[in-house]
């Protein structure tokens, strides 16, 4: 049993974004028939965040070149590849977050052609998309929305340039995850808790991945523990780990590993190596326990979105035994700045 989770809900949420294929297919196609010279993942917070393993696909499976933008400063840096034959992938729960709907204007101005995920119809951003797609989510589910949309944007644009021949059948087993993705919640139930519970009132902690994962490291310090639960903590590159913190790990030091399936995991392996020498607080979310219908090529490109699904379960039960609602903000949308 999941602790206050619907799952019923769960399963709408994934199986609407999964159900968008047609649509982006169908965007992707024409897409690619009338050309682009780059694509520009944008956003803010998490949706920066959920960008880093689109662009890292990108990097390491194919010849398209692509850049990924914090918004407010995309707009004001004058980047030099920005043109009208860029393609400029947003996504939005809210719709009307004020740095994406600057942006996306922005780059709707400029004629380069918006690709805008949605959560909520009818909002102002979606004014600005020349390519929408839109299903229904909340932030406990709104990354599982963010990455079977935009990876299957992306990997069927990799194939209509001949760098993912086997689309068809990653599109057609990732179209029978549902199921997978509340079976591995349920693998980290009750490690999850168990671990709530042992960090209830820990005031520091350090997120540590790379590759794929690296963009989940940063979500999960930056906007759960930091801003949902208010707790100090730091994302830290598995590289970058070794060239400053980790002289800050004591004995007691909490760390939070994101292991994935990529050619990076054995640079995961060199922290864990290190730090348990250290530490005896030491936890690891991995994706390679989870069960899946995917291939294992397709394993490491759902990776980002399997940690998101999994980590929940951390978020729940810290919400729980620190009496601390992952919906409560002091200043974030309370007040202008």
């Amino acid at each position: 049993m999941l602790f206050n989770f619907d799952a019923p809900f769960y399963e709408k949420v994934v199986n609407d974004a999964l159900a968008l294929r047609p649509q982006i297919e169908a965007a992707a196609d024409e897409i690619s028939k009338a050309g682009y010279s780059n694509i520009f993942f944008i956003g803010c917070g998490g949706t920066y965040c959920h960008a880093w393993p689109m662009k890292y696909m990108l990097d390491t499976e194919s010849d398209i070149e692509s850049y990924t933008m914090i918004a407010s400063e995309f707009m004001v840096m004058n980047h030099r590849k920005f043109s009208k034959d860029s393609i400029c992938v947003f996504s939005t729960r809210s719709g009307n977050t004020k740095e994406i709907v600057a942006a996306a204007k922005f780059c709707k101005d400029a004629g380069a052609r918006v690709v805008m995920y949605v959560s909520n119809a009818g909002t102002p951003a979606c004014e600005y998309a020349d390519y929408l797609f839109c299903s229904y989510a909340t932030d406990p589910n709104l990354a599982e929305a963010i990455y079977l949309t935009n990876m299957t944007f992306l990997t069927r644009l990799m194939y209509n340039a001949g760098a993912f021949p086997n689309y068809e059948r990653f599109a057609d087993q990732l179209g029978t995850i549902t199921p997978y993705l509340v079976k591995a919640k349920e693998l980290y139930e009750d490690r999850s808790k168990a671990l709530a519970e042992k960090h209830k009132d820990t005031d520091y902690h350090m997120v540590i991945g790379s590759g794929y994962l690296w963009g989940e490291a940063y979500d999960y310090a930056m906007c759960i523990l930091e801003e949902m639960q208010w707790i100090k903590t730091k994302s830290i590159h598995a590289c970058e780990y070794f060239h400053g913190t980790l002289e800050l790990v004591e004995e007691d030091t909490s760390l939070i590993l994101f292991y994935g399936e990529d050619s990076t995991r054995p640079l995961m392996d060199r922290v864990l190596n290190f730090s348990k020498k250290i530490t005896k607080n030491i936890a690891i979310y991995d994706t390679k326990e989870v069960e899946l219908p995917l291939d294992e090529e397709f394993r490491k490109i759902m990776s980002p979105m399997i940690v998101y699904t999994i980590t929940e379960c951390l978020s729940r039960h810290l919400e729980h035994v620190r009496n601390h609602p992952l919906t409560t903000r002091r200043y974030y949308r309370q007040m202008e700045y």
